[in-house]
């Protein structure tokens, strides 16, 4: 808060309400900086919670490191077996009542449009029954782009979080999940960031 980059939430009431049920839920959100990751944090708050990262972010200094010492659940998507072990250990995570988070993009968008979803999220939620909260995080991209080490700009007056109702997997397909999910994280985000007409 005090470096000007903590994020305006809309909808954190619906998590306050989600967390009285003492269910553990999926938290999906797009993708578009490394402020993402604090971002998404800070709106869980104090809950334990697991990220499912791609493997290669280990390779990332420190971020790579807290990721791993922190038990966080790691893909290599180039490995079929790696793939499997993932969905096993996020589905006992969500049954245990740890809350999981996830890109589904699977990378920071280049051109800060939402790109098309990789199905490994809606699989876990769906096989385990856990609802997911679709996460839209918007304007994280203009203060700290892709090909930017570092943040440039405060996101005090860009940056924002929009916490959306979560949605209940075990009335849906693995299908129309996705599809529901993907159109809540739109919904939430501003036309600079919706995906352009051949990506969605």
């Amino acid at each position: 808060r005090l470096t000007g980059r903590y994020p305006k939430i809309e909808g954190k009431e619906k998590l306050e309400n989600f967390y009285k049920e003492n269910r553990a839920a999926m938290f999906v959100a797009n993708h578009n900086s490394w402020m993402d990751i604090p971002f998404l944090g800070g709106t869980i708050g104090w809950r334990n919670y697991k990220i499912v990262a791609k493997k290669e972010l280990e390779k990332v200094p420190a971020l790579g490191k807290s990721i791993s010492c922190g038990g966080h659940v790691m893909v290599d998507r180039a490995n079929r077996r790696s793939q499997l072990m993932t969905l096993k250990a996020g589905m006992q995570w969500l049954k245990d009542g740890i809350h999981l988070c996830t890109f589904p993009e699977g990378t920071r968008s280049k051109s800060g449009r939402l790109l098309s979803f990789k199905n490994g999220a809606f699989k876990m939620a769906h096989k385990q029954g856990s609802p997911i909260i679709p996460i839209s995080i918007v304007g994280t991209g203009k203060a700290h782009p892709y090909n930017y080490i570092f943040p440039f700009k405060s996101t005090r007056k860009i940056g924002k979080v929009v916490v959306h109702d979560p949605i209940e997997s075990n009335d849906k397909t693995e299908g129309e999940l996705a599809k529901a999910v993907r159109q809540s994280i739109i919904d939430g985000l501003p036309e600079e960031q919706r995906p352009s007409n051949e990506d969605d």
